[in-house]
């Protein structure tokens, strides 16, 4: 116990004769008096402004961002659905196909409760499918369709619906993705 306790008391001893020197060596170097020259910066030119123009005095260009605005609001409603086929702004847009139709997508299916299309989605995300959720008005029902896409083959598309309606039990339907 003696030789542990003289050993702690050298750890000790050596440690505070290191500080004194680390101190001894830097104190100078701090307090030596000349330290960092002053920074001189040169006076601001003083800009004056003529009277006669003001800010108020300018006008804004026309610009066509009130008639946008205008127009973006007809066509969507408070809540954000189209008013041409019912489809929230931002969300994927799931329609019957058309000969035009270049990007596809597999509806699984489609609830009147957000909730469950929301476990529906996440299941399909589980098992490596890229779900999502394409929310549609009609008339006074909101639904929550969800999709499997996009895919740009529309073999592809109907392979994947067979396989969904297989796996899931559920009447899969192929149809034109735009977002």
């Amino acid at each position: 116990m003696r030789e542990k306790m003289d050993e702690q008391t050298r750890y000790r001893v050596t440690g505070s004769l290191f500080l004194l020197a680390v101190l001894i060596i830097c104190l100078p170097m701090i307090f030596d008096g000349e330290g960092e020259p002053p920074l001189e910066i040169e006076p601001l030119e003083v800009v004056t402004v003529s009277p006669e123009v003001t800010a108020l005095d300018t006008v804004a260009p026309d610009s066509e961002i009130v008639a946008r605005a205008d127009e973006l609001r007809g066509r969507y409603d408070q809540e954000g659905f189209s008013t041409t086929d019912g489809t929230r702004i931002g969300e994927p847009v799931l329609t019957t196909p058309t000969p035009e139709t270049r990007i596809w997508a597999v509806q699984v299916a489609s609830f009147s409760d957000s909730e469950n299309a929301s476990r529906m989605r996440d299941k399909l995300r589980e098992q490596g499918f890229e779900a999502f959720i394409s929310t549609a008005r009609s008339g006074e029902s909101v639904m929550s369709r969800v999709g499997v896409g996009p895919l740009l083959s529309q073999t592809d598309a109907e392979t994947l619906q067979k396989e969904l309606a297989q796996m899931l039990s559920v009447k899969a339907r192929v149809m034109a993705f735009a977002n």
